[in-house]
């Protein structure tokens, strides 16, 4: 059972950040802006919510296609392929994008470079990928994904349960969350070190980082 269960929860969620985001990008109105309004920081933050969209579809598929009745246990394989039979329209429609993965690894995941020679990629909206590209393909996407994962966890509801509940007993507490304090005090003890070598190299210019974050906000 912990294979299974353990590939529904890597595939349930990543369809619940991708499902995260949508609504996100509908909860900051950004459907209904016009494209030459969103800049600066809502720029950042639409393209932020669209490629890990991206990004984590491919894990979704790779999961869903590469692990789920392929390497977890073999009695539950006759109802994954029940399963996987109902949720196939969903998944077909998604894999008509032909360039996802190929969008995700040459661009998102790594360093905007495209192709063996590493052609540097400014704008990604202009290449002409076989993938999503618009906020409506991304709430197909994300639609699917939200509908194929259902028919998952419903099917497999009590070996869900049964499995969470016989785990949840072997959870550890988690000793290295950094706390507000500990950020301000490793940040100012590293730009200090760094404040050290720029006069070793007789460099005057300074750190912004309070431009960038507000720490009155935190």
């Amino acid at each position: 059972m912990r294979k299974l269960v353990e590939s529904i929860q890597i595939i349930t969620r990543f369809a619940r950040e991708i499902g995260n985001r949508t609504k996100l990008i509908v909860d900051f109105n950004f459907p209904n802006q016009k494209s030459e309004e969103i800049i600066e920081e809502k720029l950042t933050l639409l393209n932020s919510l669209m490629y890990m969209t991206l990004i984590d579809s491919v894990s979704f598929l790779y999961e869903y296609q590469n692990i789920l009745g392929v390497k977890t246990e073999k009695n539950y394989k006759e109802r994954i392929i029940i399963t996987k039979a109902i949720n196939k329209p969903l998944i077909s429609r998604i894999t008509e994008w032909k360039d996802l993965r190929d969008l995700r690894n040459n661009l998102l995941a790594h360093n905007l470079r495209k192709g063996k020679n590493g052609i540097f990629i400014f704008n990604i909206e202009r290449l002409d990928f076989n993938a999503p590209r618009t906020l409506n393909d991304i709430f197909l996407l994300s639609n699917l994904i939200q509908f194929a994962t259902e028919t998952i966890n419903s099917e497999f509801e009590k070996e869900i349960e049964t499995f969470e509940s016989n785990t949840a007993k072997d959870l550890k507490k988690n000793n290295r969350i950094l706390s507000k304090d500990d950020v301000s005090k490793i940040t100012a003890d590293l730009l200090n070190k760094a404040n050290m070598i720029k006069k070793k190299y007789n460099r005057n210019y300074s750190f912004t980082i309070n431009k960038i974050i507000d720490w009155n906000k935190v």
